[in-house]
């Protein structure tokens, strides 16, 4: 992600990082006086839960090996992998946690598999966390081979769902194997057992180095810490709660959902991110695609297909449209004997002042080509557009640009054809236009002619 996030972008996901860290921080010393207030048994709760945070760590998931499939750095794929291992052990947890489904749990569940779920859940994510930044750093390869990519989506997806899952069905049928960390849903064994040490070591550890890492100003590493900084305030409220169903349980599984939660809002702040420049990109290259280069007007093909459309609607609708056609004077002339580069000048000038005596949204002036360009007037009829051909020749002849010190100007001859018939296409409006454009050309240049019949007094 930060591969392609500007320095900007990177100083926004920072200081939403800091706000959303100290909110955490906050709100967790805030209930930690009160963390064994005995709250009531919501039975709905815990399948809510449960359930949203399959559904971000799913999602989130999703999200990060897609990244990983894009640029195949194997980074974002073993922190996939990460939160891919917590859905089967928050499954298997719901299935087996008493009261949810049954008093005593689905699965043949023990009195203590469900507490064991839990530290597998909480040992096993930071775990993979540290695996997934010592992976970076020793893998040599900054990116997987296409031919091996298939190999590194199936581990990254089936290794971690397998892991979990025995992990969690061992925690279910072998519970009588395992150590009690639970008595009357009190968390006192548990909390002076060396396994909350443990688990509670492991999320400190890998949040210290996930924060060494987000020195860099990664978006990744930024999230993931704030994600991580969750995880062990899950893990401190739930070791201090005392008991299930307190205030402090409720509050570490709400903290749990913040930290499935964190990434995936800042992953898809990235990807709404890469579609709006995405977008810009496209209009950009539409615009280079049918925008002349020198002079910034609509090109040839645009006109062509532009042109089209708008005499089909003017038949359709028995609109008037009017073409003008227009050719700088003498511009062989002109550019022999001040250079390409004036001349250049002269038409960039040229093009300024269509632009600027064309105010209708629907009318649009289009480069030819050379020194020719093609005025398109919806709407119009010949009387209004031989008004038009007129500010246009005036405003041209008005026109002044130096050169060397020297004040130079040129004029233009115009051509006008107007849709009279519903045989006419854009090829024979322009046949016409072009047919007038001589005409005002042998009649002495610098005027205007409409073609043929159609012409304007």
């Amino acid at each position: 992600m930060s591969d392609i996030a500007p320095v900007i972008s990177q100083q926004a996901h920072r200081r939403a990082a800091y706000l959303v860290s100290t909110l955490l921080v906050l709100v967790a010393a805030a209930v930690f006086p009160f963390l064994s207030f005995t709250l009531p048994a919501i039975a709905p709760f815990l399948p809510a839960y449960g359930t949203a945070v399959i559904l971000l760590e799913g999602i989130t998931a999703y999200l990060l090996l897609s990244q990983f499939a894009t640029r195949r750095n194997v980074f974002p794929g073993f922190v996939a992998a990460a939160y891919l291992s917590l859905i089967p052990l928050v499954i298997v947890q719901l299935l087996v946690f008493p009261g949810v489904f049954t008093p005593t749990g689905l699965l043949n569940a023990g009195p203590q598999s469900a507490v064991w779920i839990w530290v597998f859940w909480h040992g096993l994510f930071p775990a993979l966390m540290l695996l997934a930044c010592f992976a970076e750093r020793f893998i040599k390869t900054e990116q997987v081979n296409y031919t091996d990519l298939k190999f590194w989506l199936f581990a990254f997806v089936l290794v971690p769902l397998c892991l979990s899952l025995s992990l969690a069905l061992f925690a279910t049928w072998g519970s009588h194997l395992l150590p009690a960390l639970i008595a009357s849903n009190s968390y006192q064994q548990l909390l002076h057992s060396p396994y909350a040490l443990l688990v509670w070591g492991m999320n400190a550890l890998a949040l210290c180095v996930m924060l060494m890492r987000a020195r860099c100003n990664n978006v990744l590493y930024i999230w993931l810490s704030v994600a991580l900084l969750a995880s062990l305030i899950d893990v401190t409220l739930t070791l201090f709660a005392g008991a299930r169903f307190s205030l402090g349980w409720y509050a570490a599984r709400i903290s749990s959902c913040v930290s499935s939660m964190v990434l995936l809002g800042a992953l898809l702040w990235e990807v709404n991110r890469l579609y709006i420049s995405t977008q810009r990109a496209n209009e950009q290259l539409y615009q280079q695609s049918v925008r002349d280069t020198l002079t910034g007007l609509f090109n040839r093909r645009y006109l062509e297909s532009q042109l089209a459309v708008h005499i089909d609607h003017a038949k359709r609708y028995n609109e008037p449209l009017c073409l003008l056609v227009l050719d700088v004077d003498h511009f062989k002339a002109f550019n022999d004997r001040y250079g390409h580069v004036t001349g250049d000048q002269c038409l960039i000038e040229v093009a300024k002042q269509l632009q600027q005596t064309l105010h209708r949204p629907a009318d649009f002036v289009a480069r030819f080509g050379g020194e020719e360009f093609v005025v398109v007037l919806p709407y119009t009829t010949t009387e209004g557009g031989f008004k038009v051909a007129e500010q246009l020749r005036l405003h041209i002849q008005d026109a002044r640009f130096e050169h060397q010190g020297q004040v130079l100007s040129v004029t233009a001859s115009i051509g006008l054809a107007s849709l009279q018939h519903n045989e006419d296409t854009a090829q024979s409006l322009l046949i016409a236009a072009d047919k007038a454009l001589y005409q005002a050309k042998a009649a002495g240049r610098n005027c205007v002619k409409a073609a043929n019949e159609r012409a304007a007094s």
